[in-house]
């Protein structure tokens, strides 16, 4: 009689359960790395904007006021311009407000550049879109208010998130446009001494 043979090898079942274990194993590996992926470009945004803050806090002290003159002013630097960042250029590099478009100003960073340790920190490039008029990305400088006596600094930082983090003391206003983050920080007044 014929021996039965038993042959090597997998099951259709279980190869149909290990594909289904590494499918869902990617599928957590992507989710994790998005999430670490967002927390780090939020920290290279916060953690410029701090620096920004000693530095002008630091021009601040020495000139006797916060710096002016020099209009609607981008943070770091390396911005395209246009809504999407792609742009070579433009009206706007880091914010667009209706026609108003801020852009990276030579003579700020040349002013700011002894305070910040001839080190310019640069923000990761997320943007904000509330419509193709209404944008942020990166950091923006400016004066506001009723008369034009605040002093701000906005923060374009990925993701949805339900308050502003506290960045050197200072807290903020928030607002999300398509699903990431606006922070308005509110640095000092025209007024301090």
């Amino acid at each position: 009689m014929w021996a039965k043979q038993r042959q090597s090898g997998f099951t259709i079942v279980e190869l149909l359960i290990v594909i289904v274990v590494i499918g869902i194993l990617a599928a957590i590996t992507i989710v994790a790395y998005g999430g670490f992926q967002q927390r780090a470009s939020n920290t290279q945004t916060l953690t410029s904007l701090s620096a920004w803050i000693k530095g002008m806090k630091l021009y601040k002290t020495d000139i006797g006021h916060w710096p002016s003159g020099f209009g609607y002013v981008c943070l770091g630097e390396g911005y395209k311009y246009g809504v999407t960042g792609e742009d070579t250029s433009g009206t706007a590099q880091c914010r667009l407000s209706g026609v108003s478009g801020f852009t990276e100003k030579p003579a700020f960073v040349t002013a700011l550049k002894p305070y910040m340790g001839n080190n310019l920190p640069t923000p990761a490039f997320i943007t904000t879109r509330n419509t193709d008029t209404e944008w942020r990305r990166g950091l923006s400088y400016y004066y506001g208010g009723g008369n034009g006596t605040v002093v701000y600094i906005d923060a374009a930082l990925s993701g949805t998130m339900s308050s502003c983090p506290l960045v050197d003391g200072i807290t903020a206003s928030q607002a999300t446009w398509n699903g990431n983050t606006v922070c308005g920080y509110v640095i000092g007044a025209t007024t301090d001494t």
